[in-house]
């Protein structure tokens, strides 16, 4: 089961070329996503696999659930027909008979830990730098800045430096609540990029807008009020955050 189908089938409800669509996301998405046709067209062909974070900022783009995305083929759908038509015919005895051996073959199968499945389960280590807040932000201790948290490796950016605990739903949809943020350090960004900063001894994750005169530190839940950030302002670049 991968991403294929599902992406081809919304991407053509909207009625969008595999270049739109990839032109699309980058604008939408300007510091998170670098897409190219080539790269939507090896996911739809399943030549490639995105991401669980690529594939939640999907979800969100299509405004579905991240299981829609990943639909079974009609292959699948077929042999499931064909096994229930032909159980069907059997007699009840020997439907027993079927629902035995399925069973041992299910239990077999449960026991085996498959090469792929210890793959993907594979952790990787990073620095947490404690967390931010609902929309306030708190404070960056330096006596927090060695926990050392453990992620599966496919569920990682390979540029990140360190994370951060998102401890509140200023930044929802993109980052949720009790969840990880990953930041590529960086001391200097570009206007809309979503940094990690620390305002006046306090951390947050915000979009960072640049205006003439002063900066505006936006949060992606509708609910909170913009920071308006005056040249005089203790405010620090901390990072940027990467999916």
């Amino acid at each position: 089961m991968g991403i294929g189908e599902g992406l081809k089938k919304l991407r053509k409800n909207k009625n969008m070329t595999m270049e739109q669509l990839a032109t699309d996301l980058n604008n939408k998405y300007p510091d998170l996503m670098k897409l190219t046709k080539g790269k939507i067209s090896k996911w739809e062909n399943e030549k490639e696999e995105p991401r669980l974070s690529t594939a939640k900022i999907l979800a969100e783009y299509f405004n579905v659930k991240i299981n829609d995305l990943y639909s079974e083929s009609n292959t699948t759908y077929k042999d499931d027909n064909d096994i229930t038509s032909i159980y069907n015919k059997l007699t009840p005895p020997r439907q027993e008979n079927v629902l035995n051996y399925a069973n041992e073959q299910l239990e077999e199968q449960n026991k085996v830990i498959s090469i792929d499945g210890y793959k993907e389960s594979k952790l990787v280590s990073y620095i947490a730098c404690g967390a931010t807040g609902a929309g306030i932000g708190e404070e960056l201790y330096d006596d927090i800045l060695h926990e050392e948290v453990f992620f599966k490796e496919d569920e990682t950016p390979s540029n990140a430096d360190f994370c951060i605990l998102v401890n509140g739903d200023s930044m929802e949809p993109m980052l949720k609540q009790g969840t990880y943020a990953f930041i590529k350090k960086e001391d200097s960004i570009k206007d809309g990029t979503i940094a990690l900063v620390v305002l006046d001894g306090v951390s947050l994750i915000k979009r960072v807008d640049i205006c003439e005169d002063y900066i505006n530190l936006v949060s992606l839940n509708p609910k909170y009020d913009d920071i308006k950030v005056a040249s005089f302002s203790n405010i620090k670049v901390m990072g940027k955050v990467v999916l």
